[in-house]
């Protein structure tokens, strides 16, 4: 696998002119495929104007050849690596955490449920202390709930970050 650092190209067009030496006949075609796989390997490029002067172009193995010139430097690719890691690493703490969110979820909920059923009311009423703290215990288990879906909530907003900024070209090395 090869890299290219993206410099600015305001087109498809102009980045594979950069990128890969086309010329002579069916050079036209050429340039359409090699289009089609460099959007294939980077969905990001369809809105090419967008696209942030350092970032880091995969350059799948069906593209042609790159211009010797355009290629990244190894070390490019070792940040690349360790990013495509970190990101399988954060996939799966995310995913541990919404299993961990969802069975809280679903036991506050049963309790929830259990609390507020008429024989735990018919319960309460015959053990004072019980009645007592029955409603504060309501309000605590609907607050499991609802903090529990806030945090999955923000966890998700933070992953998303998190992955542009893997993404994102270092500062300063544009």
């Amino acid at each position: 696998m090869s890299f290219a650092i993206f410099k600015g190209e305001t087109s498809m067009k102009e980045l594979v002119s950069r990128l890969f030496a086309l010329s002579g006949k069916g050079s036209q075609a050429k340039a359409d495929q090699a289009a089609n796989a460099l959007l294939q390997a980077n969905p990001q490029l369809k809105d090419i104007n967008k696209m942030p002067v350092g970032f880091v172009i995969n350059v799948p193995a069906t593209a042609p050849p790159l211009v010797p010139a355009q290629a990244a430097p190894a070390s490019v690719a070792r940040s690349v690596d360790v990013a495509n890691q970190t990101q399988q690493t954060l996939d799966m703490l995310s995913q541990r955490l919404n299993d961990i969110d969802t069975r809280a979820t679903a036991a506050a909920n049963s309790l929830l449920t259990l609390a507020q059923s008429k024989q735990a009311q018919t319960i309460a009423q015959s053990l004072p202390d019980l009645r007592a703290q029955l409603p504060s215990l309501v309000s605590s288990l609907q607050a499991v709930a609802s903090e529990t879906k806030a945090s999955q909530e923000m966890r998700s907003q933070a992953l998303s970050a998190v992955r542009t900024d893997l993404l994102a070209p270092a500062p300063g090395k544009s």
